[in-house]
């Protein structure tokens, strides 16, 4: 086949053959042992919906409720990894149609931006292969920009303002910080707007973004638990993210850096403001969103790499830029200076690429056993496995354990709800539910306790050195049977 025919199928079918790609990269996750912690929160909420329990009030977690949702929908993790394979693949498409629209008839800023954000969000490096929320969240921002994006040339009517504002609400209940794409957004339509009805379609635009989440506000107070969710989702989140910041320095309660990204998404803001005439609408687009996007990203500073999925999609877009002759092309050059900057300041943790595709492909072509496969993944792999089978044979489907640890994949994989609210310890830990914790399971003690080493809970203990005894040890999983009197 000669070059030129190459050429002309890499030039026709390019997108399939990325998302052929895609598929290469993410489905290891299809068949990758079940220890992700927060996909076995998400799935144990999920569990406890199907079983008529409400969350916030009955089970806990500090997001609002779409993701839960989504895992109940799922039902187990194989499905909710699938599920997650078909959004992640419609959203790349979206992405694809939003390049169309700000990179109009120049292909090649097209296929490069829609190429690198398909690679990054797909790869383990930002965990694109997990569950989490940030992968399901860009679906309805991409759309909502697209939506903007495709109406700005003409008058934008009414219900496409409020439909833009559902999306981000919709958006943000899988995760808070979406609303500063949101803010991203509404910033972007005040600099690039024409029209004497602005006023109104930002109200517009609030309003859509308002009603979803005041809807759920409604639902969770006639369920009884307003409170629960208000303060679990929204309220509870600001001592919960600024907790891994307390030995940083501080003025008026807040971290001084917080303060320091804060300006300058400010500066950003004011200096498109100034030079908004002189600048287009590319441009502005993709700096305001990356600018928002980073902050939100680091809201916690904790480095868990899936938050910086958020800035992926603006970080691609600038990609494009580089096909375009001015000064713009420097862009992308100061983004990814930025995020890479950041993620050696705030050592983000690591998650190699090519020993996890290996040791997949390697147990795919048989030259490794599950059980060498499993190992890959840690040590406490199996011991998971072995500890939930153990549950699921020897108590009853509506029978309720306990785990001191953080291992809540336990929950889901032997399909049993946890005592209390809470399914991992480090919620118990950073939300003071100790008390809570140890008169729930004195008053109503269950049959098993699971506890994992080196997490002190001196009440649980007196009350397992009393009450139960060891029956099965694996890795750094102890599981204790209650001793009947």
């Amino acid at each position: 086949m000669d070059r030129k025919r190459v050429r002309k199928i890499l030039s026709t079918y390019w997108l399939i053959l990325v998302l052929g790609l895609v598929l290469l990269l993410r489905l290891p996750s299809l068949s990758e042992p079940f220890t992700y912690g927060d996909e076995g929160i998400y799935l144990t909420l999920g569990q406890a919906l199907r079983k008529g329990l409400v969350f916030y009030r009955d089970i806990h977690d500090n997001k609002p409720p779409m993701l839960y949702l989504l895992a109940a929908l799922a039902g187990s993790f194989t499905r909710f990894r699938v599920l997650l394979f078909f959004w992640a693949s419609l959203t790349i498409f979206i992405f694809y149609e939003l390049c169309l629209l700000l990179f109009p008839k120049n292909k090649k800023a097209i296929v490069v931006a829609t190429t690198t954000f398909a690679i990054l969000t797909s790869i383990h490096t930002f965990e694109g292969n997990v569950a989490n929320a940030e992968n399901f969240m860009l679906l309805p921002i991409l759309t909502g920009f697209y939506l903007f994006l495709k109406n700005n040339s003409r008058k934008i009517s009414w219900s496409v303002w409020l439909l833009i504002g559902y999306l981000f609400s919709f958006a943000t209940l899988f995760k808070v910080p979406a609303a500063f794409d949101f803010a991203a957004l509404f910033i972007l339509a005040v600099l690039i707007s024409k029209s004497h009805t602005i006023l109104k379609n930002l109200f517009l635009l609030i309003t859509g973004f308002l009603l979803p989440i005041s809807l759920t506000l409604i639902y969770y107070a006639a369920k009884g638990s307003f409170q629960q969710y208000l303060t679990a989702a929204f309220l509870q989140n600001i001592p919960y993210l600024s907790s891994w910041s307390l030995d940083k320095p501080q003025t008026v309660g807040l971290p001084l850096a917080f303060i320091g990204r804060g300006s300058s998404v400010l500066a950003v803001i004011a200096l498109l403001f100034i030079y908004r005439k002189n600048i287009s609408t590319q441009i502005q687009l993709i700096v305001l969103w990356f600018s928002f996007a980073l902050f939100a990203s680091l809201l916690s500073s904790r480095p868990y790499p899936h938050y910086l999925l958020q800035v992926i999609p603006a970080l691609s877009l600038s990609f494009g830029l580089l096909f375009f002759k001015g000064k713009q092309k420097i862009i992308p050059i100061i983004l990814s200076v930025s995020l890479i900057a950041v993620f050696l300041i705030f050592k983000f943790w690591h998650y190699p690429n090519l020993s996890y595709y290996q040791n997949f492909y390697q147990h795919l072509l048989k030259m490794k056993t599950k059980e060498e496969y499993f190992a890959d993944f840690g040590s406490h792999t199996m011991a998971i496995y072995q500890i939930a089978e153990y549950l699921r044979t020897h108590t009853q489907p509506d029978e309720k354990i306990f785990i001191w640890g953080n291992q809540p994949s336990i929950y889901a994989l032997a399909n049993r709800l946890p005592v209390g609210r809470y399914t991992v310890a480090y919620h118990i830990q950073d939300f003071d539910g100790f008390e809570e914790t140890i008169n729930l399971l004195s008053e109503n003690p269950p049959r098993y306790i699971i506890t994992e080493k080196n997490l002190p809970f001196p009440s649980l203990e007196a009350l397992l050195q009393a009450d139960y005894t060891l029956e099965l040890q694996a890795d750094r999983l102890s599981l204790f049977h209650r001793i009947l009197r």
